[in-house]
């Protein structure tokens, strides 16, 4: 496989889901790509980019699932699904997000779409309750109503804001 930013984040996506976020460095990415670290570097610029290009990448699958007219609820909720489905997800997600708003913020859940406070309340409040839902995993700690939880305060944030 060429090396590009897509293969890197591949790559970066696979190291992720044996390792975690703890153990990604480009160092590790370049040795499982068999190159040099510097030639990472003529693709992406630094690790900050590559969290975002990886954050993007996952938050494109809710974009697949939630055209930009889908009801925000059924947004948030699919974005849960789809960050629980990576190690680590809401905290890389997180990261993305914190660098680079615009373009880890799902279609249908940009300020344009929603107004800047909604918007900002529904990534805010979904980011960090996975991140602690994922911590909690973990940790072995069963939390068996936090789904049905999620979707009530999403659903009291959303409503609040609009």
């Amino acid at each position: 496989m060429p090396l590009s930013a897509e293969s890197i984040t591949t790559t970066a996506l696979d190291v992720l889901s044996r390792y975690g976020l703890g153990d990604l460095s480009m160092r590790r990415l370049a040795r499982e790509l068999d190159v040099q670290p510097s030639a990472l570097y003529w693709h992406v610029k630094n690790k900050q980019d590559l969290l975002v290009l990886i954050a993007t990448r996952i938050c494109a699958e809710v974009d697949a699932r939630c055209p930009v007219t889908a009801d925000p609820l059924v947004t948030v909720l699919a974005l849960r699904d789809v960050l629980l489905r990576f190690r680590d997800g809401a905290e890389i997600v997180m990261l993305g997000y914190s660098i680079a708003p615009s373009d880890v913020t799902p279609a249908a859940l940009r300020p344009e779409r929603l107004g800047a406070t909604a918007s900002a309340g529904a990534m805010a409040y979904a980011l960090g309750a996975v991140a602690i839902e994922q911590n909690r995993v973990l940790f072995a700690i069963d939390d068996e109503n936090a789904g049905e939880r999620f979707a009530e305060v999403a659903a009291g944030i959303l409503r609040e804001t609009n």
